[in-house]
């Protein structure tokens, strides 16, 4: 699986509930069961723009470098750019906004969502350099931060305010992870009750198929879209187990920083059929993880 692309915060020890769910996470799997169907989702308004957040981490996360995001931000919604030239993003963006192409939506959706984090990313990846860390990998990942905020220059305040719209697009053509993208650019309160379960039926869609981003996008969704606390869970525990070298240390680090909004630490019985349920959406995931 491609590496996921996050600056994650330092890794908090000591939280007794979080050693506890750590603890089912390692544990032995269980036995696989069929999947479930995908859903469609009707149109959903749009409502604000997406926020980014991040803080540094270890030296591998960093340098493997992205941007933490409302919903984190996975490597495959970062946008291959040599393409784009000195006009930026900014014209690609109008153009997807004014046409009906799902794939050019979503493409818009990673720009946006790329630009929203760029800034914390660049000063996260100067801040390791000048703890001397890496200084020459650093230095070389800044340049290209320093290249994308030359692109993002011509995204405007018009364009960020489109993510939600362009990305209920993409949830309603069936795109992987653009439910969760539109999870993070809007809020639960400004939709209805069937929309909201829309989009957590879309993320469950996702997360079920047992792809790496989407599984950490819907276990670490607002709990206010719908997903319970065990599909959450499941999710997370799913992540843990997969074939990235990283996922485990990953799932360990959005545990112990509460990432994943548990109203209260599992039982054992809940942790039980939390790893069953996992051992089930593994057990159907294609190839290479992509449906």
């Amino acid at each position: 699986m491609d590496a996921i692309r996050w600056v994650l915060i330092l890794i908090a020890i000591g939280a007794a509930a979080a050693a506890a769910l750590w603890l089912g996470l390692s544990a032995p799997p269980a036995s696989p069961a069929a999947p479930s169907e995908p859903t469609t989702v009707a149109a959903l308004p749009a409502t604000r723009p997406l926020a980014a957040s991040a803080a540094s981490a270890t030296t591998r996360a960093v340098a493997r470098a992205a941007s933490a995001t409302a919903a984190p931000m996975p490597a495959s919604t970062r946008p291959a750019a040599p393409r784009i030239g000195s006009e930026g993003y900014g014209p690609h963006i109008d153009r997807a906004v004014a046409g009906d192409d799902a794939v050019a939506a979503w493409e818009a959706v990673r720009w946006l969502r790329l630009c929203a984090s760029n800034e914390t990313r660049r000063n996260s990846l100067e801040t390791v350099r000048n703890q001397g860390v890496s200084p020459e990998m650093m230095t070389q990942m800044m340049v290209e931060a320093d290249a994308e905020a030359r692109r993002c220059q011509t995204v405007t305040a018009q364009h960020r305010v489109m993510l939600p719209e362009l990305a209920s697009r993409a949830v309603r053509a069936g795109v992987a992870e653009a439910a969760s993208a539109f999870a993070a650019s809007t809020f639960s309160s400004d939709l209805t009750a069937a929309q909201r379960q829309q989009v957590a039926e879309a993320m469950r869609r996702d997360a079920l198929v047992g792809d790496g981003p989407s599984l950490v996008n819907a276990a670490t969704s607002n709990p206010a879209w719908g997903l319970s606390d065990a599909e959450r869970l499941s999710f997370l525990m799913a992540y843990a187990e997969l074939p990235d070298p990283e996922a485990k240390g990953m799932a360990k680090s959005l545990l112990e920083r509460g990432a994943l909004h548990l109203a209260a630490p599992p039982t054992p019985q809940q942790m039980a059929a939390a790893r069953e349920a996992a051992q089930q959406i593994l057990a159907r995931r294609p190839a290479g993880g992509k449906p």
